[in-house]
């Protein structure tokens, strides 16, 4: 996501490029909205192997721009290579499941574990790590279920799991911080008891309190307003045209009636079955985590019906799985308040530390090596924050421009918690031209150390009564007696002299 801030400029158009050293990432056209306004824009590209990189992030200078110096910033990414597991559980054999599994195996970045149940009490497992994964049905404890970073849950009824079983899928949307997605069925949603379940809260919907809702019938797709630019719905980077292309997709084969998005959900896309509108992918934020639900089972058809080669159908729900488990957090997490320090080495790192289960760990020996520029290297014992259980600090300063990295390590009794690398930047003789507006705090602070005042425009009538005069600074004020002025006595002097030349010269004298 970059963010854009401009004025003068409404409705100019400039290229935004992202770079990786010489190599061009990714290259678009944006058009400035109003005059002073901030505007966000997201940008799809690959970065590339797996390991710590300095992306360059540039929009190109407009005629009669003054200065272009703003026009640049350097962020430090690092590409993680663990892939991440998303557990799929389906109630019955469909296309759907056929045609997700196929979508996500080659995705270098998702597994798909899935559990699919052929009959009441038999369940089909494919993409397990060993034997043992899921050999007694869906996880009932916290740290089998808590390994994976998101959950898909298709035509499963809500009493299909346990109440412990259910509160573990609150725990691990609320607690953990993993993704939720539902899909559309004959057992789903209301027709599956949701919304009267002890997990209805966890959904962006309300959903209906009637049955037979699910219906085996056609429905054509479009974009809502907040679908248009958003990295789960995008097939294609223009706004418009991705709009567009939507409308264009076939239709689907089923439809299920949503209920009511709740006030903090997002409407991505909706549906209309016989000129009833209804939304389509609803998602929301819960807790550490997010939650979505997809009202069909149908898009299978996109697959089915386009031309062969056409990526809509892959991209859209490698899209929406990497949604799920994108921000779904590990064992340790560091951070920083700012990843680029402008002008100044000081830096405070901060880190969570949790357990198998996601529970705080207070007592985990957490340590930071860093390694920075021209051979510099420290390494920090990182102390435990009182009040926050499991949060850990420490402070540091870097004297040197640079890039900077660390990876930080959490152990328990000597039986490893987990590691997270963390990168920051010192950048010296640049914050100038990126803060242009004014600093009003450091001028109030400037003004009350030298005994001054700041003053606002409404205020200026009174200046010149109230700094007549200031003991404040370096003035130093000298009072003489008129008499005792060597001026004043130079004066004094020549008069008298020059009374007496007029006095000779007219004969007095």
């Amino acid at each position: 996501m970059i963010r854009l801030h401009q004025h003068g400029y409404a409705g100019r158009t400039s290229k935004v490029v992202v770079r990786d050293g010489s190599k061009i990432l990714a290259a678009r056209d944006i058009t400035f909205d109003r005059d002073g306004s901030l505007q966000s824009t997201s940008m799809l590209f690959n970065v590339g192997a797996a390991g710590a990189k300095a992306l360059q992030f540039s929009i190109e200078a407009l005629p009669g721009e003054e200065s272009a110096a703003n026009n640049t910033i350097t962020r430090l990414v690092n590409v993680d290579s663990d892939r991440r597991r998303i557990l799929y559980i389906e109630g019955e054999p469909r296309w759907e499941y056929k045609f997700v599994r196929r979508a996500e195996e080659d995705d270098r970045i998702v597994q798909l574990v899935t559990m699919l149940r052929t009959t009441e009490n038999k369940i089909y497992r494919q993409s397990i790590q060993d034997p043992a994964e899921l050999g007694d049905g869906f996880p009932t404890r916290a740290e089998d279920l808590f390994a994976y970073q998101a959950i898909v849950i298709g035509s499963v009824e809500a009493t299909y799991f346990t109440a412990g079983q259910r509160e573990l899928i609150r725990q691990f949307v609320d607690r953990r911080g993993g993704g939720l997605l539902l899909l559309g069925g004959r057992a789903s949603l209301a027709d599956g008891g949701w919304g009267v379940s002890d997990l209805a809260s966890l959904l962006p919907i309300v959903p209906p309190d009637t049955k037979n809702t699910f219906h085996v019938e056609p429905a054509t797709v479009e974009l809502a307003p907040a679908g248009m630019d958003n990295y789960i719905t995008r097939l294609v980077d223009d706004p418009k045209t991705n709009a567009d292309r939507w409308k264009k997709l076939p239709y689907l084969m089923d439809y299920q009636e949503p209920g009511v998005p709740k006030p903090g959900a997002a409407v991505l896309a909706t549906m209309d079955a016989q000129g009833r509108k209804m939304p389509m992918l609803i998602t929301e934020n819960f807790g550490r985590g997010r939650t979505a639900v997809l009202a069909t089972g149908g898009t299978w058809r996109w697959q089915m019906n386009l031309p062969a080669g056409d990526p809509t159908y892959g991209l859209f729900w490698q899209q929406l799985l990497r949604w799920l488990v994108a921000d779904s957090p590990g064992h340790v997490v560091a951070s920083v308040p700012q990843q680029v320090l402008q002008d100044e080495g000081h830096v405070v790192l901060a880190v969570d530390v949790r357990g198998n289960d996601y529970q705080p760990v207070p007592d985990a020996r957490v340590e930071a090596p860093i390694i920075g520029p021209n051979g510099i290297s420290a390494r920090l014992e990182m102390a435990p924050t009182p009040d926050t259980p499991g949060k850990f600090t420490a402070e540091w300063n870097a004297d040197r421009r640079g890039s900077y990295l660390t990876e930080v390590t959490a152990q328990r009794r000597d039986m490893p918690l987990g590691r997270d690398v963390l990168t920051f930047q010192r950048l010296d003789g640049v914050a100038e031209s990126f803060h242009t507006e004014q600093n009003r705090e450091l001028l109030d602070r400037l003004a009350s150390q030298t005994g001054g005042r700041y003053w606002k425009p409404q205020d200026l009538s009174s200046l010149a009564d109230e700094i007549s005069f200031s003991e404040a600074g370096v003035t130093t004020r000298t009072t003489k007696d008129l008499w005792n002025m060597p001026a004043v006595f130079l004066l004094m002097l020549a008069l008298r002299f020059g009374e007496w030349l007029l006095r000779r010269r007219w004969g007095v004298v």
